[in-house]
């Protein structure tokens, strides 16, 4: 029997070039088996590149900013962003994305299908969160967490019933331990930063760090 999760390793990826950005589709909704994610998409802009002004509807997206410096539309307003800044997309509010430094600008974005999921208007302030509590009140299915792992150590194995998950590695190598529900066996599998992997709803999986820096993941999670 196998798992449903899913790994991509995104320097394979067919790329499309456009705006003197690349922009990579990781994960489509076809890839996953009954999931609200729309897509997971890692773009690369280089001098002046730019996406074009746009809303998307019904859907939402939180933009996860690896390497560069840039700044994001939101509506009427810029704001400025660099590494390890995440950014939350609400449904119908125009944005683009702007490389506005001399190196090239790398983001991570992730997109879902909102349908009639309201907004979380009760959600409180976690460890680890990528947004401000303020902007995550503005999504309803999306958020985005950072985890460390130290050198040798292992987190504490997750099991997230009401949420799939998707990780990506922004320093670091790993192994990801996922598990078969209901049974001891696993699947190991060999991460680097040039990996995403998705998790679905409920399936127990833990991360090992196997480098000898900290390892560095973003836990992307969509309300199920």
């Amino acid at each position: 029997m196998g798992t449903l999760m899913r790994l991509a390793t995104m320097s394979t990826l067919t790329q499309r070039n456009e705006n003197h950005r690349l922009v990579q589709v990781v994960f489509s909704q076809s890839d996953l088996v009954d999931s609200r994610i729309m897509a997971v998409e890692r773009s690369t802009y280089f001098a002046s590149g730019r996406s074009p002004v746009h809303a998307e509807s019904p859907t939402e997206e939180i933009i996860y900013f690896k390497r560069g410096r840039g700044k994001v539309l939101l509506g009427k307003d810029y704001v400025d962003v660099g590494p390890g800044d995440a950014v939350a997309i609400p449904t119908a509010i125009e944005h683009h994305v702007v490389n506005s430094g001399e190196d090239v600008l790398e983001h991570i974005l992730i997109s879902a299908d909102i349908g009639n999921c309201p907004l979380q208007k009760d959600y409180k302030a976690r460890p680890g969160d990528c947004l401000p509590e303020d902007q995550t009140r503005l999504l309803s299915r999306l958020t985005c967490r950072r985890m460390t792992i130290a050198e040798g150590e292992k987190n504490a194995e997750l099991q997230l019933p009401k949420h799939e998950s998707v990780y990506t590695i922004s320093a670091g190598h790993a192994v990801a331990h996922v598990k078969l529900t209901g049974t001891e066996y696993e699947w190991q599998y060999a991460l680097d930063a040039s990996h995403c992997i998705w998790i679905p709803p409920g399936v127990p999986h833990a991360f090992r760090n196997i480098g000898d820096t900290p390892l560095h993941l973003v836990n992307f999670q969509c309300r199920v």
